[in-house]
């Protein structure tokens, strides 16, 4: 407070009006309560202040947060609308998704079915090659094979008419060298379209057939069979199988650089494994993959994509392992049913067990006794060919012929010739199981075996069968006559007179 304020205020107290109470106050402590009030009303006045400037604060900030929560409600609205939007374009994708989901759910099925009937397309065109093979190869086997077995065979008789006239000796041989080489040739294509062991003596012996086959193609194969393979297979599958095995062995002489490879075949639990396998250089089946997909033709490995989609068609699998440098296996696997097995001693249908080659006894024959013959084969041309041979000797007489096994089974009964002089592959029954079912009956007959092809096993089948010998048909005008003498014990050589 100012010094003039205070004077004055000392000058007002001591003019006091008349009538008033003039007794003397207490100035310091009015001034006292006085400075008190006015610094309780200069804070008062401050903290008044200072509400109404948080009042302000808190009206901006309310404000501000009116207009923050009107945004939330927009951006919310904005937000939800957005939702919904969103919720809509989702069920539309979801829509077009499910619908386009079906589209490719019926390609698919479409395309599985396209690779079902192009499988089956591809396997019935196998099938039909190989059936066109086999049709061939018999029309071979069948006609010109017995034809030039039958040339040969009158050519050997031609020679023995010329003995000892040199000028026709040299022209026959000739002519017969011709026959053997077309006849070779023959049997080289009968080969190479369809095998004869596969047809007459199934996969097992037509795989260790294929082994000795691929020397022609500089690569040695060893071959593994179980030997009490029994397999029950329809001859589709059959061809087909030794098909694969032939292409993988083939490519292997190919590519492998080894020159050697494995061919093993096993059977479990209801299932036909065979492994085809070379230890040689080997290749990258990514890139071989690859190659294939890019170059959209046939490369060099389309065979073993080809014989994996065939396997499949026939309900099995192909499985192929290789890397470079380390070989490759290539293992084919089809479910199969087995027959049962024999145990022991072969029987026939009567139950009576067959002796063994051992237990049978043939008497020899006296010195001077004709021996009956029947001859035994499905071309008559052949048997024309035969008897004319045995006609041309004194001894020997031809009782009978049959056709089939069937038939000379029963002509053996009825005319129990001393020699049955038996072709190997022949309809309704074949000439093995005709010459088990004559020498269970007949120990004492001699059953000679013939075939036009010298297969590898053949001989020791016919031979386990019951045969005392087994000639190639080629060869019946030099040695049939010979191989009768001396399979009846006759001593000395009767075959040079002729009749």
């Amino acid at each position: 407070m100012s010094k003039t304020t205070a004077a004055t205020r000392r000058q007002k107290t001591r003019h006091v009006p008349e009538g008033v109470d003039s007794q003397p106050r207490d100035v310091p402590r009015e001034e006292e309560a006085l400075r008190v009030s006015e610094e309780r009303l200069r804070l008062a006045n401050l903290e008044l202040v200072q509400r109404v400037t948080d009042l302000d604060k808190m009206n901006s900030e309310a404000r501000d947060s009116r207009r923050a929560a009107l945004n939330l409600m927009e951006d919310a609205v904005k937000a939800r609308q957005a939702i919904e939007t969103l919720n809509k374009e989702l069920r539309e994708s979801e829509e077009a998704l499910r619908g386009l989901n079906d589209k490719l759910e019926q390609r698919i099925s479409e395309l599985a079915q396209s690779e079902d009937r192009l499988r089956t397309l591809a396997t019935e065109l196998n099938l039909a090659e190989q059936r066109e093979r086999k049709r061939l190869a018999t029309e071979l086997h069948d006609h010109l094979q017995q034809m030039l077995v039958l040339g040969k065979l009158t050519i050997g008789q031609g020679k023995r008419i010329a003995v000892g006239v040199p000028a026709y000796e040299q022209v026959l041989k000739k002519v017969d060298d011709i026959f053997s080489d077309a006849l070779t040739y023959t049997r080289t294509l009968v080969s190479d379209l369809s095998p004869t062991v596969l047809r007459d003596h199934g996969l097992p012996a037509a795989l260790q057939w294929l082994g000795t086959y691929m020397q022609k193609h500089n690569q040695l194969v060893t071959v593994t069979v179980p030997d009490d393979a029994d397999l029950k297979l329809p001859e589709d599958q059959v061809i087909l199988l030794f098909q694969f095995v032939r292409e993988l062995l083939i490519n292997s002489s190919k590519h492998a650089g080894t020159g050697e490879a494995t061919v093993r075949m096993e059977q479990h639990d209801g299932l036909l494994r065979i492994d085809v396998r070379d230890e040689g250089a080997g290749f990258d089946l990514a890139a071989a993959a690859a190659a294939r997909t890019s170059s959209g033709g046939i490369s060099s490995k389309f065979g073993l994509f080809s014989i994996r989609e065939r396997m499949r068609a026939l309900g099995g699998s192909f499985d192929l392992k290789s890397a470079p440098g380390q070989g490759t296996t290539a293992t084919l696997t089809l479910p199969v049913a087995t027959r049962t097995q024999d145990s022991g001693l072969r029987t026939e249908s009567s139950g009576k067990p067959i002796r063994s080659l051992s237990d049978r006894s043939v008497p020899a024959l006296q010195q001077n006794a004709t021996v009956r013959i029947l001859l035994v084969d499905d071309h008559t041309l052949m048997r024309q060919g035969l008897r004319s041979i045995v006609s041309g000797y004194a001894h020997l007489e031809v009782v009978g012929e049959a056709g089939d096994g069937v038939e000379a089974v029963a002509l053996v009964d009825q005319l129990d010739p001393d020699v049955v002089v038996m072709d190997i592959n022949m309809p309704n029954m074949d000439g093995i199981e005709a010459t088990r079912r004559i020498k269970a009956h007949h120990p004492s007959t001699v059953v000679i075996g013939l075939s036009v092809n010298q297969l590898f096993d053949t001989e020791e089948r016919m031979k386990a069968a019951g045969a005392a010998v087994y000639l190639t048909k080629e060869s019946a005008a030099d040695v049939l006559c010979h191989a009768i003498d001396a399979a009846i014990s006759h001593e000395g050589n009767r075959c040079s007179a002729q009749s």
